[in-house]
């Protein structure tokens, strides 16, 4: 009684974490009051589920990694308590939400049956399938109609949403985590239109459509290059995995170059979409709604000090994340989507200058770093002239690569230990998936590949940590699945 109690539980606060990362990217629903409620709701029953587990402690330290992320979190507390004199309470509350992330998404009961994390499984993509179709549509839409908003919170933080500086930013509050979720979308209802059958095909084929097109307009370089590998890893594996006997060196290269292709086709085809969509439909639309880009010129502009508009947020207790500034005004809607004198300028579009900060700042404090919500105060007393604060844009958070803020906000420790933690289930979980009989070979393909679109885009973002994102939930819950299906694999193996 008690155990089902403990899986209830579990899987609400999944549900839970995951409303919290839609309401965190969303921009209509960031500013309503449901996204605190999420955030009070998520922290209540992620500390109850952890306190639940502490009772049964022997049976979850049996979780591969766990000491790592134990260690990892102390890493955390060392940063802070070093770094107290630019202030301690910020840092505290992600410590508790990245023990969450760990201990509550990431941790599963190694003794419980994997058909019943293969439903949870199928649960929760589905909620995302569901919400990821609404989020292209109505995404889709604003681009069709050229809506292009700047929405004001209480608190004065400006968030873009809509078609805006020729990117399709529509019902996110930025298009590289949009582009990133689109792709995890298209993963999981590829993986279910396998699979299924009867009318459901019908939302899984659409799912796949909106949200491609949806990576189409968005104009994220992360995107496609999360498509492009998320792309090989299915192919190559589904592949490999469709004729039992062993395959030759030759055969596997094949599947290899195979899965390349497809891969290169679906890039070749979101050029050419775009380059229709500009030549074509762009100005018929233009046409169309024109008054719509009237009445949106005519809009109040916001007060020049808070002109710098937010799109990377830092979250708070509140759950929410202050940003990387942006331009300091919005432009005309452009007809046409694409970037491209802006990336003529620096094709990089500043991360490379970020990257090169964050090193700097890395070497004035290299063992334990300089915390994460303390990193502008730190920067502003020892690298004053660094990129991170001393640039057009404004003051950044995030360095845009979830693995070199590691390096910077928790030194070398955090940063090693988050290798290992990657090391560990890399290696724990290969050799049973690879090995995975046909049935469960589909699923844990698409696991995998999701999780590996995250790890792509950790390398251009805030993601996977530090941040309550639609991405950090897919990192560590299909994470833990893998892990769990790993374990239950080599117990069955040795017995």
């Amino acid at each position: 009684m008690i155990r089902q109690l403990e899986q209830r539980l579990e899987l609400i606060a999944k549900i839970s974490y995951l409303c919290l990362a839609i309401c965190t990217f969303n921009p209509f629903l960031y500013i309503s009051p449901v996204q605190p409620v999420f955030v009070k709701l998520t922290l209540v029953l992620g500390a109850g589920l952890i306190a639940v587990r502490l009772v049964r402690y022997r049976t979850y330290r049996k979780m591969p990694c766990v000491m790592i992320m134990v260690l990892f979190c102390g890493s955390f507390v060392l940063s802070a308590f070093m770094n107290r004199q630019y202030g301690i309470v910020d840092n505290g509350k992600w410590i508790v939400w990245t023990a969450i992330q760990f201990f509550a998404l990431y941790v599963c009961d190694v003794e419980r049956d994997i058909k019943e994390y293969r439903k949870e499984f199928g649960l929760l993509s589905h909620i995302m399938i569901v919400y990821s179709i609404f989020s292209a549509v109505y995404s889709l839409w604003m681009l069709i109609t050229r809506y292009s908003g700047m929405i004001e919170s209480a608190d004065g933080e400006f968030i873009i949403c809509g078609f805006t500086w020729g990117r399709l930013w529509g019902n996110y509050t930025d298009p590289n985590y949009g582009a990133e979720f689109a792709v995890i979308a298209m993963i999981l209802s590829l993986l279910f239109l396998v699979q299924k059958k009867g009318i459901l095909r019908i939302l899984y084929a659409v799912s796949l459509v909106v949200n491609y097109l949806y990576l189409i307009f968005s104009d994220s370089r992360t995107g496609e290059i999360a498509l492009f590998g998320s792309t090989v890893v299915c192919v190559f594996l589904w592949v490999c995995h469709m004729r039992k006997k062993k395959r030759s060196a030759g055969e596997y290269a094949a599947a290899l170059a195979g899965a390349v292709c497809i891969a290169v086709v679906l890039l070749g085809g979101e050029y050419l979409v775009r380059s229709e969509y500009n030549t074509r439909l762009a100005p018929i639309f233009a046409k169309t709604f024109s008054q719509n880009d009237k009445k949106q010129a005519e809009r109040k502009k916001p007060d020049p000090e808070k002109e710098e508009a937010k799109t990377a947020r830092k979250e708070s207790a509140a759950g929410k994340q202050k940003a990387a500034t942006v331009k300091q005004e919005t432009s005309a809607v452009k007809k046409e989507v694409g970037r491209k004198e802006d990336l003529e300028k620096d094709i990089t579009n500043g991360r490379f200058s970020l990257w090169g900060s964050a090193v700097e700042i890395w070497k004035t404090s290299p063992v334990y770093g300089t915390g994460y919500s303390t990193v502008i105060a730190y920067a502003r007393e020892h690298t004053p002239e660094t990129y991170l604060i001393s640039n057009p844009q404004g003051e950044y958070i995030s360095v845009h690569n979830a693995y070199l803020n590691t390096l910077v906000y928790q030194g070398v420790i955090g940063f090693l230990l988050l290798l290992a933690m990657a090391g560990r289930i890399i290696q724990y979980v290969a050799g049973p998936v690879f090995q995975a009989q046909t049935e469960d070979t589909f699923c844990l393909t698409a696991m995998l590949a999701c999780v590996g679109t995250v790890a792509i885009a950790m390398v251009f973002l805030l993601e996977g940590i530090y941040t309550n994102s639609m991405g950090s939930f897919v990192l560590w819950t299909f994470s833990g699945y893998l892990v769990q299906y790993a374990y239950r694999k080599r117990e069955e193996t040795a017995s």
